[in-house]
């Protein structure tokens, strides 16, 4: 009897301990894969950014392959340990890889988001020696010390390079003394609308000291971006590439290009000093330039400029983005080379050969390089309009060639080259080249998407046909874009059409309001889709049919309120966008991609104020539905201009819609579209706030 006890009674506490141990790790598991982790960091950034012997959580091993099925979502807490040094970047992560049909993965990351410096204390050697600034994990930028915030130490942010069907899972870290959050540009969050990243519309703000988990699945290939979407932000910095690369099998460009390395994804941005944030100083390239406040010339060493290279006799697919703080469009070229544009927005387009395109905020078009050009460095161009067009902006990098000096430095100057030796698009197609295969072309260079030149509809529907169906001409427009695939509604569909407009106006008290159905933006106090059955829509939103109701004029009054318009879900819906300023805007939504099917310029604000009107007159004209409208979620309306744009509305939800310009949103030109009832929005956690 006592022998029995005696060995039954360890037995006993070793199955107690068991269960104890079971369900510590059950707590720490729900923890570790809790959407949203709020964990107060005292120490943060002692912790993270000393160098001496700080470790970083690393988990690598969450990052599992599978075949056949999408991989559902892998996390472990027994997370490998990192030095700090290397945790910056993500260029040797295991999601960046080649892409293998029947293979995805499950891919995690941290972007730790915190105040910084251009031309900070860390930067020691930097100053003097350019390849001492990875290792001081210094941001040159132009030369002019200003504050700024960082992704990882980065400015662009790390890119984060995935496959189609990838699940990705980002833990964002606010180290900031303010709210952010991460907006997933290109991305329609069709089943996780609570990822968007848009604050008090698809979540809460990340609160200082807080982390955000964000998971979704990486449905679609292309070049994408994200960035924050609270305030001034993503203009000090927060923004990186995010690039979703498709199989050969299933990317149909893949026989025009021999490459497709990060290295030559490029984001524009134009940049301002200190906290000055509506005077544009400068624009960058991945965060470098030369300084405009010296009268160097543009081909002294002393500048700091990006740098790509290539190798003579292959084609290298390249990604550009502008990240646009102002309203300031940019024009691209490389001197020398011409560039067959194959995508915009991340959106496979039939190729077009030209000398060089334009873009206005959040753009993006890749493009193919052949080098075949003699074994030199290049200039890379990019001259700024509108705002910068004031202070004469523009930036510079360099490409250059395998054989060439590592440290040359093209001669002339960044706006003095011209196109002296031009290809054949047939003969761009082919893998190599001869000297005999190159032509001169026109004597005027080929432009896509020049904001300088629109269709007016006084020149009548027959005119804009003509220049938006034409095959070849020195303007391509963006209406004349052709996508590879068709529009995926029927011949004849009847479309729900709403009418919009941008706008400026001057408050009695001075301040200007940029406005959108002439209406600024108020914010709510609760993220409308999570808190959605806590409130009743009209008494809670506004918009232009419901002030007209209640007998409000917003030509006359100033009109600011939370603008919500709603639409109905599962419906072919079609966008009317009128901008009553002679500056174009970049126009955005959230959670929709969208066929632009017209653009053009009405030329007088009268008229414009009339464009429902207008429009029933068929003056407004349109693409035929057999031709296959560009698919973008970003594009310019024209100066006292127009667009038209189609979707299905397929995703309901809360989504944003807005200027892209980043110091018109954060001055009211923002709405939301209400799609669908709440009844058909996806279930996600309430998390109301109090």
């Amino acid at each position: 009897m006592c022998v029995r006890e005696s060995k039954s009674f360890p037995r006993i506490w070793i199955i107690f301990l068991v269960l104890g141990l079971a369900q510590a790790l059950t707590q720490a598991d729900t923890q570790g894969t809790a959407d949203r982790q709020e964990l107060l960091f005292s120490t943060a950034e002692e912790t993270l950014f000393s160098t001496d012997k700080a470790k970083f959580d690393w988990p690598w091993f969450g990052n599992k392959t599978t075949k056949g099925t999408p991989a559902g979502l892998i996390l472990k807490n027994d997370y490998s340990q990192m030095d700090i040094s290397s945790f910056s970047d993500f260029e040797r992560h295991p999601c960046r890889r080649v892409c293998q049909q029947g293979q995805t993965q499950s891919c995690y990351y941290q972007l730790v988001v915190h105040n910084y410096q251009r031309l900070g204390p860390e930067c020691q050697r930097c100053q003097f020696d350019e390849r001492a600034c990875a290792a001081e994990h210094c941001i040159y930028g132009d030369g002019v010390a200003s504050p700024v915030m960082a992704v990882n130490r980065k400015i662009p942010g790390p890119a984060i390079e995935l496959c189609e069907n990838d699940t990705v899972v980002v833990d964002v870290l606010n180290y900031l003394g303010e709210p952010t959050t991460m907006h997933w540009h290109g991305l329609n969050m069709v089943d996780t609308p609570q990822m968007d990243g848009a604050a008090f519309v698809t979540q809460y703000p990340v609160q200082p000291g807080e982390v955000q988990r964000y998971e979704f699945k990486a449905d679609r290939g292309g070049s994408l971006w994200y960035h924050s979407h609270m305030g001034w932000q993503r203009g000090f910095g927060v923004a990186g590439h995010l690039i979703i690369r498709k199989t050969r099998q299933a990317n149909q460009h893949a026989h025009l290009y021999d490459y497709d390395l990060v290295e030559h994804a490029l984001m524009v941005q134009d940049i301002f000093y200190d906290h000055e944030l509506q005077t544009v100083r400068n624009i960058l390239i991945n965060g470098k330039g030369r300084n405009h406040l010296n009268q160097l010339p543009d081909n002294d060493n002393r500048h700091r400029y990006e740098r790509l290279r290539v190798t003579p006799g292959y084609r290298y697919r390249m990604r550009v983005l502008l990240n646009g703080i102002a309203n300031c469009p940019v024009e691209f070229s490389i001197e020398q080379h011409k560039l067959l544009i194959i995508s915009t927005d991340g959106n496979d387009i039939e190729p077009v050969l030209a000398d060089g395109f334009f873009l206005t905020s959040a753009e993006r078009f890749d493009f193919v390089l052949n080098a075949n050009q003699l074994s030199k460095s290049y200039w890379i161009s990019v001259r700024g309009y509108e705002q910068c067009d004031g202070r004469k902006l523009y930036q510079g990098a360099v490409l250059s060639y395998r054989g060439a000096t590592r440290t040359e430095l093209p001669q002339g100057n960044i706006l003095g080259s011209t196109q002296s030796r031009t290809l054949d698009a047939d003969n761009l197609l082919k893998p190599t080249y001869s000297s005999q295969q190159s032509r001169a072309l026109s004597a005027a260079p080929v432009l896509v998407n020049d904001y300088r030149i629109m269709p007016t509809i006084a020149a009548g529907p027959e005119a804009f046909l003509r220049l938006a169906t034409a095959e070849k001409d020195n303007n391509v427009g963006t209406v004349a874009l052709r996508s590879l695939q068709p529009v995926p509604w029927p011949r004849n569909t009847r479309f729900r059409t709403y009418y919009s407009s941008f706008s400026l106006r001057r408050a009695p008290n001075g301040e200007l309001l940029f406005q959108i159905d002439e209406i600024s933006y108020i914010p709510p106090d609760i993220s409308l889709l999570q808190g959605r059955n806590l409130f009743e829509d009209d008494g809670y939103f506004c918009n232009r049919s419901s002030l007209v109701a209640q007998g409000r004029n917003c030509q006359q009054d100033v009109c600011e309120c939370l603008n919500v318009i709603r639409m109905p879900a599962y419906r072919p819906i079609e966008m009317v966008v009128a901008n009553y300023m002679t500056n174009t805007h970049p126009y955005h939504i959230h959670g929709n991609s969208f066929r632009l099917v017209g653009q053009g310029v009405v030329g007088n604000i009268d008229d414009l104020r009339n464009i429902q009107y207008l429009d029933r007159q068929g003056r407004l004209p349109r693409l035929p539905d057999h031709y296959h409208a560009v698919l973008k979620d970003s594009v310019q309306i024209p100066g006292l201009g127009f667009i038209i744009v189609r979707f299905i509305s397929d995703n309901p939800g809360f989504w944003l819609y807005h200027c892209h310009v980043e110091a018109h949103a954060v001055q009211g030109m923002m709405a939301v579209l209400k799609i669908g009832e709440d009844y058909q929005m996806k279930q996600v956690p309430a998390r109301v706030r109090c």
